[in-house]
Order: structure tokens, then C-alpha cells, then sequence
């Protein structure tokens, strides 16, 4: 069975060791229902753009969509979601601050469990980039505090997409080169050296009597 999706992120659900149907869904996908994971397991399969995962700030450029393959599987205990997100993304270099093509390849693991009742509460606005994006997930009560994968849900269904996301933002460089070897811009002029060369003298080195002058010069003035 074929179904079209309407006007969002093409997914395929299909249960682990046999498939009986593809099922072209919407971006719901990535919420799915707690009933439809059965004793085999789950798969989900999608590919979404960067504004569709609530990736919206200027950093977040991708060429095409991202690629997405999940596994949600339910012991006994929590709900264990793996899979891996695949994709490329466009990153500034910080030493020449030309636009380069990063390649993403993301390995995804998270456990969620039910949150209490008596524990429910508005979920804090956290991220590393500031109060405008949730990066972090929502951290169990107490005992649960550390660890990092653990995600809460509530009534019947996962929401994945802010697991996703997080996943994506945690794995961007912190400082990202467009090549080890960026030789960056002129101090001077600011031509890309990468490019080519610039006639500015080159920048003079610390000297070493530079510290010794100035304690000649504090005890020239005492």
C-alpha cells in the first residue's frame, strides 16, 4: 500500500524482520504510536530538510535533505531508539570564513522512559546556542539526572524530532576547518591566503628581550 504524503517529510515505517507494505507518511512518522512498535521491533526511514527538524538558526545549512534510518525496539525497561543520520551540512571556517561542505555521519542512541505523572512539568528552554532552541533532552527526575540518552514521553507517543535535532547540533564542530592546513586570511588585508598570496610584510614574531626592555625601562623611571 502507497499512500503520498501531504506536504511533508516522506518516511517508511516497516517492522524489523518483515515487511509486508511500504508506507510513504508524513513528518508524523517521527512521532510514532507506542502500540505500533511490536516484540520484533520497529524501523522508521526518512529524509528531512533542516527547517523541518526545527533547525532554523543561520548556522543551519544543509545541501538536500538528511537521511535518517531509526531502530526503536521495547524491552522490559525503556524504549531503546538506534539508528544513524546521514546528510551534509555547510559550515563556516574560522580561520579563512569561507563556506565549505561538512559530511554528516551520525550514529543515534537514546532510551525513553514514561514520566511520572506527579513529575510532569513545562519542559525548560535549554541548548548550547541559548534560550532560542531546545539541544538538550529533557532530563529524568533524581536518580536519572546523568544520564545524557535518557528522554521522557508522555501519553502515547515518541516524539523523535527534538532527539534528532539534538543529535545534529551536538555533533558540529566547535571551531570547523574547512582543511587542516586552512592557512586562513592576511591579518593585514584580509586576502584568503588559501587563494593566493599577499605583498603585506609578514607580522613580526615575539621577541624574546621584549620582557627584558621593559624591566630596564621600570627601572630607568624608578
Amino acid at each position: 500500500m502507497s499512500l503520498e504524503s501531504s506536504g511533508g517529510v516522506g518516511c517508511l515505517p516497516r517492522y524489523l524482520e518483515t515487511v509486508s507494505s511500504t508506507m510513504m507518511l508524513s513528518m508524523d512518522t517521527l512521532n510514532p504510536a507506542i502500540v505500533d512498535i511490536a516484540p520484533e521491533g520497529l524501523s522508521l526511514s526518512c529524509a528531512a530538510t533542516g527547517p523541518e527538524l526545527g533547525l532554523n538558526e543561520p548556522e543551519d545549512k544543509f545541501e538536500g535533505p538528511l537521511t535518517i534510518n531509526l531502530e526503536l525496539v521495547q524491552p522490559a525497561g525503556p524504549i531503546t531508539v538506534t539508528g544513524t543520520l546521514e546528510g551534509t551540512a555547510i559550515r563556516q571556517c574560522v580561520r579563512c570564513l569561507t563556506e565549505f561542505s561538512d559530511a554528516l555521519a551520525v550514529s543515534l542512541y537514546a532510551e525513553f522512559v514514561r514520566q511520572p505523572e506527579e513529575t510532569i512539568k513545562p519542559p525548560a528552554v535549554q541548548g548550547r546556542r541559548g534560550p532560542k532552541r531546545s539541544a538538550q533532552p529533557v532530563k529524568p527526575v533524581d536518580e536519572l539526572e546523568e544520564e545524557d540518552e535518557l528522554y521522557l514521553y508522555q501519553g502515547d507517543h515518541l516524539d523523535l524530532v527534538p532527539m534528532v535535532r539534538e543529535q545534529i547540533i551536538l555533533a558540529a564542530p566547535i571551531q570547523p576547518l574547512c582543511r587542516e592546513d586552512c592557512l586562513g586570511l592576511c591579518p593585514q588585508c584580509g586576502q584568503n591566503l588559501n587563494e593566493r598570496g599577499c605583498a603585506c610584510p609578514p607580522a613580526p614574531g615575539p621577541s624574546p628581550f621584549r620582557v627584558l626592555r621593559g624591566r630596564q625601562s621600570k627601572s630607568g623611571n624608578a
